[in-house]
């Protein structure tokens, strides 16, 4: 070799375009001034990542980079001027990152904020044995330490799990954090009920965390797939129901749509009561269009609301609820699959065929 030394690679799923999406040896970042280097551990595939790869996502895609944006690991090295991170602490990503400085920023919005970079979209992202995290999402503190309580096979749940508690702030933006005393506040006595539509892995987040916050006496789910009716009945549903069996009767104080089928819109509008609160909470592809009766929303005046991303404290609630014991997610990620079987792992997500399915990048 004369001497010469030879540039170290990594291994990383690169997407390349629409149903191209390819395991290579890429070169491993070295993280510059004021980034940090992250060995992956663990990282889940996401709704979005599935419609990336199948092209109904395109905006902020870029080709001939790894996705993925669910995912902790371990620091492997940091860059000059990084203080507070130390190779080998454990960490996961909130990849929201915002400029901190604009009218969106500075009015606590800043999943919304117009100049925001999110890793894995705009960044090369997590379905990789190393990921780099820019110098703005250190400096913003999106990169958090993981306490002793949170393992790494359930660190890449909180970046969805953040994205559900900002959904439900949004839904009820008058409530703060649960109450200490563990039951419903005199402010929660009108939200008695909840329907969940759509027991995918979001619909299950939303589940958990409303079980943690313990607002609602009753949470009826509609799921078409019998086992995860199952699994929500396992994770404290009241009812799992299939779509054909739910009547949308106007009885739900909120009601979630967790899954992006446009027809479940209307369905989410007829089941609301009075003063119910409808969220759109799932992602929807970027064509999709739905009607419902207006008349709905006028005379049983409901408030329809929704919730993208999440902002760094949404995040740093998520990571409290399961360090204190609040909500436990074991269970949700029913597949790990190595890097190089990423076929079977993405088949395995599309075709619903579990719940929540991962990369198991290391150990």
């Amino acid at each position: 070799m004369n001497g010469m030394s030879v540039a170290p690679t990594m291994k990383a799923l690169v997407f390349e375009g629409p149903g191209r999406l390819q395991l290579r040896d890429v070169a491993r970042p070295t993280p510059a001034e004021g980034e940090v280097l992250v060995h992956v551990h663990r990282a889940t595939i996401c709704g979005t990542d599935i419609r990336i790869v199948e092209g109904r996502k395109t905006r902020d895609i870029r080709y001939g980079y790894p996705i993925g944006h669910e995912c902790a690991g371990t620091v492997a090295e940091v860059g000059p001027g990084v203080t507070g991170y130390a190779p080998g602490e454990r960490v996961a990503v909130c990849v929201v990152v915002s400029c901190g400085e604009c009218r969106d920023c500075r009015a606590d919005r800043e999943n919304l904020c117009a100049g925001r970079i999110t890793l894995g979209y705009h960044t090369a992202g997590a379905f990789a044995e190393y990921m780099l995290i820019p110098a703005q999402a250190v400096r913003r503190g999106n990169l958090f330490k993981l306490p002793d309580e949170v393992g790494l096979e359930v660190a890449p749940l909180l970046e969805p799990m953040g994205c559900c508690v900002n959904g439900v702030h949004e839904m009820h933006p008058e409530r703060a954090r649960p109450p200490a005393s563990g039951r419903p506040s005199d402010a929660d006595a009108a939200s008695r009920s909840l329907a969940i539509l759509g027991a995918g892995p979001i619909g299950l987040l939303h589940l958990k965390i409303a079980r943690a916050y313990r607002r609602h006496e009753r949470i009826v789910m509609t799921e078409p797939l019998p086992h995860r009716r199952e699994a929500a009945l396992r994770f404290g549903a009241d009812a799992a129901l299939a779509p054909e069996a739910f009547e949308p009767a106007g009885t739900f104080d909120d009601v979630l749509v967790a899954f992006g089928d446009t027809s479940l819109v209307d369905v989410a509008m007829r089941a609301a009561g009075k003063c119910g609160r409808v969220s759109l909470f799932a992602g929807f592809d970027e064509e999709a269009r739905v009607s419902f009766d207006p008349n709905l929303v006028h005379y049983q005046q409901l408030r329809l609301t929704g919730g993208s991303e999440s902002r760094r404290r949404d995040y740093a609630e998520a990571l409290a609820l399961v360090r204190d014991g609040s909500l436990d997610l074991t269970g949700l990620v029913s597949h790990w699959f190595p890097l190089g079987t990423h076929e079977e792992a993405f088949r395995t997500a599309t075709q619903r065929l579990g719940l929540k399915v991962g990369f198991q990048v290391a150990e």
